[in-house]
């Protein structure tokens, strides 16, 4: 995490406790991705982001006031802040997905702690660690197979606007996080974070209610609930058992996860090189995670 001091493991069953739930999270994060996508077809984008947002502020709200954690210590601003970044990443996501498929849109999304290594290496003058800046340029060459920069006519731009976007806004979120994280607690972040974000998607979206149909109904609650809330609430959870590092490294499994639901579910199938260029991404994150101690708190965007 950002400021966050990578602290000793501790007792080996409490470590694999906490790695098995950030797997169960991962899992679930990247299920999300394909569900969305399903989504997609019903909702345009910004409806569908409006509906998330608004669902998991009231989960998320009415948790943190169960366990008293509404006080925002005079740090409105910042959480507001917060929130315009977490409505933009989400929109921009959910273009990027139904673009460029649930893989690639993801893939390119989870590129943003390489951004935050940047960030913290050029502005804030931090030492990073020679092999997780070395990962930066592997990573790019990974987005580069993924999103098929040889293909001209396979380009979608639009797509890839919105994936870069995604990054960028992942790497704020990361960042804004765990900068506030320092004073709040994890769930009063996530709280307001999405309540902002969704006045924010409720005053630039018209609001448009989803189809009655039950799978559309069914997967509207998967994507708050078992791809927001629980996996949100099992990464804090690991995070109390193990060291953030650990969990920024076991968290790469969703982009993994998003690719191969996608193909089993939605038959979004890639190429061969598409499969390596994702292959290098997730290593070369997994690397910046390692050694960055992991950056941002848990993040409920996927």
């Amino acid at each position: 995490m950002v400021g966050t001091p990578r602290r000793a493991p501790g007792p080996r069953p409490l470590v694999a406790r906490g790695v098995w739930l950030t797997v169960i999270a991962s899992v679930l994060f990247g299920i999300n991705g394909s569900v969305a996508a399903d989504l997609l077809r019903s909702l345009p984008a910004g409806n569908t982001a409006q509906i998330r947002s608004v669902l998991a502020a009231l989960v998320l709200g009415a948790l943190a006031y169960r366990r008293k954690a509404t006080r925002h210590g005079g740090r409105l601003l910042g959480l507001a802040g917060l929130g315009v970044v977490l409505a933009t990443v989400t929109v921009t996501f959910f273009i990027a997905i139904d673009r460029l498929g649930v893989g690639p849109g993801v893939t390119i999304q989870f590129t943003g702690p390489i951004l935050v290594l940047a960030w913290l290496r050029l502005v804030r003058r931090q030492a990073v660690p020679g092999s997780a800046w070395a990962a930066a340029p592997v990573a790019l060459v990974g987005v580069a197979l993924v999103s098929r920069v040889w293909e001209a006519g396979a380009l979608d731009p639009a797509g890839l606007a919105a994936a870069a976007v995604a990054s960028i806004t992942f790497a704020a979120y990361l960042l804004g996080s765990g900068y506030l994280g320092r004073f709040l607690p994890t769930l009063s972040v996530a709280a307001y974070g999405f309540a902002f974000s969704a006045m924010l998607l409720l005053v630039v979206f018209p609001v448009r209610l989803p189809p009655t149909d039950a799978k559309v109904l069914v997967e509207l609650g998967w994507l708050v609930i078992l791809g927001t809330v629980v996996p949100f609430l099992l990464e804090v959870g690991a995070l109390r058992l193990t060291d953030a590092g650990t969990v920024g490294v076991v968290a790469t499994l969703e982009p993994v996860v998003a690719a191969a639901s996608a193909w089993i579910w939605l038959g979004q199938q890639l190429t061969f090189w598409q499969v390596i260029g994702g292959v290098i991404v997730v290593v070369a994150i997994a690397v910046v995670q390692y050694f960055t101690g992991g950056e941002g708190e848990p993040t409920p965007i996927g």
